[in-house]
């Protein structure tokens, strides 16, 4: 496997889930080695048990029930946009079941979606409306060029299977004066130096591509975009999800017990906000 930014060999660096994530040696940029067709992937692995607490994901707990907390997480980055882009016309990468079109359009803004995952798209366009929602990858959907003001992608940067093709083909999409907004895990966070592979973004096969605030802007560059603010924010999870991860990603068989004993209780959606910061939020330009 060769780095998509430098061109030279990666080498193994983290062994979790039957996976190896190999690392760039010059800009340490990771990425999975997937060994696997990704189309097929992506339609075998993100299915109802994604979003559903299938234990073999190390995804949602229980995304629908999760609605409101990450409606709220949603609405921050929303807000990052509207400074920017008050109205317009918005597109949503891999959206789910529709939270953040449905919530952009509440807004104002002329919103639209699309998902891999068949069971994800049917739920968005049940919420939002089938005129709103496309069922594919980002190499799949067809939009007409420079017809959208801004693209949000939300906790999707790492699951892209190549980044660099993929943004040039979203940069495509967006009109001169075009922005996109990205969230995604940064490998330099002080909250991934301290958890090491029990990190919450450590998720082979799903996750395919680790980032730092260096080398996604290199990409970024790349693609034909200049990133222009960077934030770094924390989450509101449920008690629930952050259990799931903790028993998944996070290895942790006291975990696994305790999400056994609240499951099925009012306790899976107490809310926590976890102020790890190991986030970073990316506002660019199309140049």
């Amino acid at each position: 496997m060769q780095c998509i930014l430098c061109d030279i060999p990666l080498e193994k660096y983290l062994y979790k889930n039957g996976y190896w994530i190999q690392r760039c040696p010059s800009c340490h940029l990771g990425e999975t080695d997937l060994k696997r067709d990704y189309t097929k992937f992506v339609k075998e692995f993100y299915s109802q048990g994604y979003y559903e607490g299938d234990p073999t994901r190390s995804a949602y707990a229980d995304y629908e029930l999760d609605k409101p907390l990450i409606v709220k997480n949603m609405q921050k980055f929303l807000s990052f946009i509207a400074k920017k882009k008050p109205t317009g016309k918005l597109l949503d990468v891999g959206c789910a079941f529709g939270f953040v079109v449905e919530l952009a359009v509440k807004r104002g803004y002329d919103a639209y979606g699309f998902d891999p995952s068949t069971f994800a798209a049917k739920k968005a366009g049940e919420l939002v409306g089938n005129d709103r929602i496309q069922e594919g990858t980002i190499q799949q959907v067809r939009y007409p060029k420079s017809s959208f003001d801004i693209i949000t992608m939300f906790d999707v940067f790492e699951h892209l299977q190549d980044p660099l093709s993929d943004m040039r083909k979203l940069h495509s999409l967006l009109k001169p004066d075009g922005i996109i907004i990205i969230a995604t895990g940064d490998t330099r966070s002080l909250a991934a130096r301290i958890m090491k592979r029990r990190w919450t973004f450590f998720i082979p096969p799903q996750h395919i591509f680790f980032f730092h605030r260096k080398n996604i802007a290199v990409l970024l560059n790349k693609a034909g975009f200049t990133p222009r603010k960077w934030h770094r924010v924390g989450k509101w999870l449920s008690l629930g999800y952050v259990l799931h991860l903790a028993r998944t990603t996070g290895e942790s068989a006291f975990a696994n017990i305790i999400y056994a004993l609240v499951r099925y209780t009012p306790l899976m959606r107490f809310p926590l906000y976890i102020p790890m910061k190991d986030n970073m939020v990316i506002l660019a330009e199309k140049r």
